[in-house]
């Protein structure tokens, strides 16, 4: 009887949220393009969690019941055993499978991993020359973090709560208004920090608390005809959310609400009649979702280091690898019934101790030749000429404020002032170009912006402060000073922004050059170098280490399908650099063509400066008469 009771009760439609969220959330990372809001998935996770996490915590508080041990005891047996498997099997397969520095990162992202602080850690070290976040395999512990520091810190909250405000109803007013204000809270940081505002628990939390208003709210609809519209708003806002919404805009924001509200009205509808949501497959996905969540990741990231790209065929077969590990885990890890906490502690404390430890030595620098470390490591040896390369924190900014007007933006007099307008992938070649043009009547203005290509209009929803740049430019700098810049250069990751259709950037283009005609400005455009699926100089090492790598394997194949776009519909003034073939892997030195999988290396940049001066756009548009002298590489 009891049995049936509980079957009776148990909640398919929380089920089926899990496994809609985790399916959104895998196809998202698989690159399946039509889901580009399949990243919502983890926001449909966390207020699941704030739904549980309430209900739990207020029923025992209610009866008097409420005990931390237990509380954590529980916590701990969920979550922790499938996170640890998980991590010690990576750090084996890592041991054989990265270069030494890698394998220590991966070491130090496993530590933070297992103390919960991978958040941190992750918006601590978000840098330009930080390894691409396409290759961390724990990248998306971040989540779990966040999950973990909301249960530390709620359950008090809640009792603390309980015990100063006895009317429940005002309790819920002050809930409701609480998680308001730390939305609206969050919408602000979020245009203020955006890496902040997407990786910390503060600006997270009230998608959490929405899943305790959930709780607080199941009770309010008794007509079945109303839970039944609910139920399919919900599931139709959510499928909405993954079609609609993507990486462009800021997160979270107000966009955050819709997938937000959307699993709120599920959860209170409470609806668990839809034939759909009870089928055998969906509530198998549902139930393996945490495990599934934990391993969809790592096996994208060492597919992509083995060249698998992310087409039908191969998406099919990491998402069926992806399941069998997940069930594998689920059954074996995550079901077992640990009898005392204490095993998992010791455990945790184990693997923390050793992961940090792993972190600080090259233990795994005898499987390979130096050459071959030389050439991988060669972005974090380099990393200073990387950042003079790029004139770093002075024309080349991440934020307005570090932008330094007078030594930018000074036009000489009695030179041809040409103005480099765009992101890192012009900032890159700011270097050579001046280099290039030395001792010659050239003199070179610099505007570039981390993420922010070079167009009048937003397309990332990047920190409002970078955008300043552009504006500044654009509708003060230019205007005023038109008659002395002698032409513009504009320049960026144009395929970087690959949630965006072709035609949006081609417009984007387009009406920042008829921005400048109206000027009289002559205007260039450099097009779309290669990018990478993992880091260059991991190709270009594990090449020399066994002369076995394909380097096409690992092209992304939307920048040639951009670039050939844009070079049909603005050919008399966009110069084509995209031409793998022609370039070198190594220069003579052993220096790798790209410092990560999009930014040049000085060498590269060289090349690529060498290749665009001999265009006839180029030598038009600089006054060039007879052909540059190539650099030796």
């Amino acid at each position: 009887m009891e049995s049936k009771n509980v079957k009776l009760n148990f909640r398919y439609d929380i089920n089926a949220l899990r496994a809609i969220a985790i399916l959104g959330v895998i196809l998202f990372h698989y690159k399946i393009v039509f889901l580009s809001g399949g990243f919502a998935g983890v926001d449909v996770f966390f207020v699941i969690s704030g739904y549980l996490m309430s209900k739990i915590i207020i029923n025992s508080i209610d009866k008097n019941q409420f005990s931390f041990t237990d509380y954590f005891e529980k916590r701990l047996k969920r979550i922790v055993p499938a996170l640890i498997f998980l991590i010690l099997t990576l750090t084996v397969i890592g041991f054989f499978f990265y270069f030494p520095e890698d394998f220590k990162l991966n070491q130090k992202n496993a530590a933070a991993s297992i103390l919960f602080l991978s958040n941190v850690l992750y918006w601590k070290s978000s840098d330009y020359f930080a390894p691409a976040s396409d290759t961390n395999i724990l990248l998306h512990t971040w989540s779990l973090s966040v999950e973990w520091q909301f249960y530390l810190l709620y359950p008090a909250i809640l009792l603390l709560l309980s015990r100063l405000v006895k009317n429940r109803r005002f309790l819920i007013a002050f809930f409701v208004a609480s998680t308001l204000f730390i939305l609206a809270a969050s919408i602000l940081f979020t245009n203020i920090s955006p890496t902040a505002s997407f990786y910390l628990l503060p600006s997270r939390s009230w998608e959490m608390m929405f899943g305790g208003i959930a709780f607080f709210s199941e009770n309010l609809i008794k007509d079945v005809k109303w839970k039944k519209i609910l139920a399919i708003t919900g599931y139709l806002s959510i499928l909405a959310c993954f079609l609609l919404l993507d990486t462009m805009m800021p997160w979270p924001s107000v966009y955050t609400i819709f997938p937000v509200v959307a699993t709120f009205l599920i959860i209170i509808a409470n609806y668990n009649e839809f034939g759909a949501i009870r089928n055998t497959v969906v509530q198998f996905i549902g139930k393996i979702s945490y495990s599934l969540y934990l391993w969809h990741w790592p096996v994208y990231v060492v597919a992509q280091y083995y060249g698998i790209g992310t087409n039908l065929q191969s998406v099919l077969l990491l998402s069926a690898i992806s399941i069998v590990l997940g069930y594998l885990s689920f059954t074996y890890v995550e079901s077992i019934k640990f009898a005392t906490n204490r095993m998992i502690l010791a455990t945790m404390v184990f693997i923390f101790a050793g992961t940090a430890s792993l972190s600080y030595f090259n233990s795994n620098d005898i499987l390979y030749k130096d050459k071959t470390l030389q050439i991988e490591g060669y972005a974090r040896t380099h990393k200073k000429e990387l950042e003079l390369q790029f004139n770093k924190d002075i024309c080349h900014v991440s934020k307005m404020e570090d932008y330094d007007k007078e030594k930018c933006l000074c036009i000489v007099e009695g030179k041809k002032n040409i103005l480099l307008i765009g992101d890192s992938h012009l900032g890159q070649l700011s270097q050579s170009f001046r280099e290039h043009f030395a001792n010659t009547n050239v003199h070179f203005l610099q505007a570039t912006a981390s993420g922010t290509l070079p167009t009048i209009r937003n397309y990332e929803g990047d920190d409002a402060m970078v955008r300043k740049l552009m504006h500044y430019i654009y509708f003060d700098f230019i205007p005023k000073n038109a008659g002395k810049i002698d032409g513009v250069v504009l320049s960026g990751s144009w395929a970087g922004k690959n949630n965006v259709d072709e035609e949006s950037i081609l417009f984007g283009i387009k009406e920042a050059t008829q921005h400048l005609k109206k000027y009289n400005i002559n205007t260039i455009i450099i097009g779309q170098t290669e990018r990478y699926n993992v880091p260059y100089a991991t190709i270009a090492a594990r090449d020399y280490e066994n002369n076995s790598m394909t380097m096409r394997r690992y092209l992304n194949s939307y920048a040639y399908e951009l670039d050939n776009f844009l070079s049909r519909d603005l050919k008399s003034s966009y110069i084509r650099v995209i031409n793998v073939k022609s370039i070198p892997k190594l220069s003579s030195k052993d220096e790798p063509y790209m410092a990560d999988s999009h930014h040049l290396t000085k060498y590269g940049a060289d090349l690529i400066v060498d290749k665009i001066l001999s265009d006839p756009i180029a030598k038009e548009f600089f006054g060039i008469k007879k052909k540059s002298k190539k650099r030796k590489a």
